[in-house]
């Protein structure tokens, strides 16, 4: 390319430096040597509209005013031009003059700022579309720009400023497609002080190191970023702006809008522990950088009041309380502590009134995507040969990067989490909102602990202990379908969030009784209104069903079948029930088995705790045990215990007619308990008479 330099290659150059010096003599370009994409007009026939008239152009319209010859007769009488001159008096040859001095004074004016001309092979790599104000960058062709420059990473790139004496006033969404720009690492792009607006995502697929904003710039749509979204995959991405633009700032590479009250984007990557920049009021959407390790803390200041962004929703934000920002980060379920918060093994907690608070558990474990990516990364900058020493590229750095975090062995995580009963001397009393949305196999929570708020899914928990004393499950808990049942869910529980459990086998203490919970959390069983924060130690409000409207939700237990004589007595003493579970609801679930993934065994479970179960539920379960008698045989011979067979006896599905069966199933189980009693039940139901006669017991015909 000869003239005009509108890409190079630099990676040793500070970075700072190049900005300054590719910022200050933009390229201006020759019409001749970029695609001029014309704005779409009505063809000939067509009307866009019916208030406008077709166009026409004068040089074809008929007599002006009776003036020349027409189109047809080669008249040029019709032209504006002319009947401007006619209109002011001026004649033939002084017209003439006039347009010679002008056309010397346009072509002086042409010389003095023309535009040097490209090579061949860069004739047409850029794309602008004319609008009414000057051109709108429409594409850029890094690959034809990478070829000139002999490099594909490392590359300087300064979009023009001028294209044919007029401006470049926009840089539309599509200027830098994927298509055109997959697989080019730019170090700097410049945008020349002539842009005024840069559409939304117009740098999405781009592979920028540093983005620099000239001074004319105005409107900036938002610019996501995905480090990791983009060929070659970038290690960091950073802003510049000129110190004359009234409308953006940058300060250490992150972008400002507003005299620096609207964080448009941070720059990237990010510590562990980050921190927004003093004076911010608004976080935009597009803020933060994906495709990088987001920060586990983050600390706010004072000013903040709104956060668009949802990308860091998993990390802690210390928040001063009382604040615009606090109120809406706590609506949206952030992850809220202030600034007494403390950090013990890897767990954060804060405190309150009551005592102390867990706000966020351990960090989640490292998928096996995640993995695979940092690894490919490794790979494909030593295919790149970017292994030995380093040449200053954003690709080369990504690649130093990642290779040192896949050469240094990863900590085996815990597979166990003990809460500490105490934390700087104050009891454990709550689990914030989604303190834990992963836990280790082992979870125990100590009896300290009255409330679990909403969404602590625990993914990846096998074995749960909860604590008696625990009286509040908000929704959305313990759903990480891996839970090895059946799951104790102590007395003291007077309330479970919806969607908890999911797919869960839980044993209610207070009852005896094994649930099989649902997937569905429109078919939820589970009742209750969760306790909030301020109810934690007790006191007014301690428990939903304490209210006598919870209390007259629930019918009384005095005369319910299978209510225990403790439930009896509180029921005439007048007291609430303390079962956080619609039976009856449970019931129609069972006889219908949407979304039960173990509907026998839960139609087991059911018989052998028949708590709250009517003679009509107990009929149809029964039924459905004898469209499975086989497996439903069995099954009791694996895995029932006596109280199960006993249940099985009194609902009658071990009859006469089963009893043969299942005794031998029970015997090759080796269930002598259970063997024993079904014998003895036989012995009990044969009339007396015919063992008189000499007829063999139960005993003797099933001894071992």
């Amino acid at each position: 390319m000869t003239g005009n330099m509108l890409v190079f290659y630099d990676a040793a150059t500070d970075i700072d430096i190049l900005v300054d010096q590719v910022s200050k003599n933009p390229p201006r370009l020759d019409a001749r040597d970029v695609e001029v994409v014309r704005a779409a007009k009505a063809a000939e026939g067509e009307v866009w509209s019916p208030r406008l008239l077709p166009y026409q152009d004068w040089s074809t319209r008929v007599e002006v005013d009776g003036c020349g010859e027409g189109a047809d007769g080669g008249g040029v009488d019709g032209d504006l031009l002319v009947v401007g001159a006619l209109g002011m008096g001026l004649a033939d040859d002084e017209r003439e003059r006039l347009l010679a001095r002008a056309a010397e004074q346009r072509s002086g004016v042409a010389a003095a700022v023309s535009p040097g001309r490209m090579d061949d092979g860069l004739r047409g790599a850029l794309r602008v579309r004319q609008d009414e104000d000057g051109y709108a960058l429409a594409g850029v062709d890094l690959h034809r720009l990478a070829q000139a420059a002999g490099r594909d990473d490392g590359l300087v790139v300064r979009l023009p400023a001028f294209v044919d004496g007029v401006p470049v006033v926009r840089v539309t969404a599509e200027a830098f497609a994927r298509r055109l720009v997959q697989g080019v690492g730019v170090r700097v792009l410049a945008v020349p002080d002539t842009v005024e607006s840069v559409g939304a995502g117009a740098f999405l697929a781009l592979s920028a190191q540093r983005i620099h904003l000239g001074r004319g710039v105005r409107v900036l749509g938002e610019q996501p970023c995905d480090l990791a979204g983009v060929s070659p995959r970038l290690a960091r991405r950073t802003y510049s702006v000129d110190v004359r633009n009234p409308r953006f700032s940058a300060r250490a590479g992150s972008l400002f809008a507003d005299g620096g009250a609207e964080l448009l984007f941070l720059a990237s990557p990010y510590a562990t522990h980050a921190a927004l920049p003093d004076g911010v009021e608004r976080v935009g959407a597009a803020a933060f950088a994906a495709g990088c390790e987001p920060p586990s803390v983050v600390d706010v200041p004072a000013t903040l009041a709104r956060v668009d962004s949802k990308a860091w929703d998993d990390a802690v934000w210390r928040c001063p309380q009382r604040t615009a920002a606090h109120r809406a980060l706590a609506k949206r379920g952030v992850r809220l502590a202030g600034p007494r918060a403390v950090e013990r093994d890897g767990c954060w907690y804060d405190f309150d009134d009551e005592g102390a608070v867990l706000v966020a558990g351990p960090p989640a474990p490292t998928s096996v995507s995640k993995r695979f990516a940092v690894e490919a990364a490794v790979r494909a900058a030593a295919v790149r040969g970017q292994g030995a020493e380093d040449d200053g590229s954003p690709a080369h750095a990504d690649g130093a990067s990642s290779a040192g975090t896949a050469s240094q062995p990863a900590a085996a995580p815990k597979d166990a989490l003990v809460l500490p009963r105490e934390v700087e001397g104050r009891p454990l009393v709550r689990i914030g909102v989604r303190a834990l949305p992963f836990a280790p196999e082992t979870l125990v929570v100590p009896d300290t602990v009255r409330v679990i708020e909403r969404d602590s899914a625990c993914r990846g928990t096998k074995r749960l202990v909860l604590p008696e004393g625990l009286r509040s499950i908000g929704a959305h808990c313990f759903w990480s379908r891996t839970l090895e049942g059946p799951v104790p869910i102590p007395a003291s529980v007077r309330a479970v969030g919806e969607g908890g459990f999911e797919y869960a086998v839980c044993r209610l203490e207070h009852t005896g009784s094994v649930v099989h919970v649902s997937a569905d959390q429109l078919l939820s069983c589970f009742v209750g209104e969760p306790l909030d924060a301020a109810s934690a130690g007790g006191g007014e409000g301690a428990a939903a069903n304490d209210r006598p409207d919870a209390a007259a939700a629930q019918p009384a237990l005095g005369d319910e079948e299978g209510a225990t004589p403790e439930e009896k007595a509180s029921a005439r003493e007048g007291a609430s029930p303390l079962v956080p579970f619609d039976f009856e609801r449970y019931d129609e679930l069972l006889r219908s088995g949407k979304n039960l993934p173990d509907r026998l065994g839960a139609v087991l479970h059911r018989l052998a705790v028949p708590y709250r179960l009517s003679a009509e539920t107990r009929t149809a379960l029964v039924g459905y045990l004898r469209e499975h008698e086989r497996e439903a045989q069995e099954r009791v011979a694996r895995e029932g215990d006596r109280a199960l067979v006993e249940a099985l006896v009194d609902a009658g599905f071990i009859d006469e007619r089963a009893f043969d069966r299942q005794i031998e199933l029970l015997r090759a189980a080796n269930r002598t308990d259970c063997v024993i009693y079904l014998m003895e039940e036989h012995r009990k139901r044969t009339d007396s008479s015919s063992r008189e006669g000499g007829a063999p017991s139960a005993r003797e015909r099933f001894a071992l």
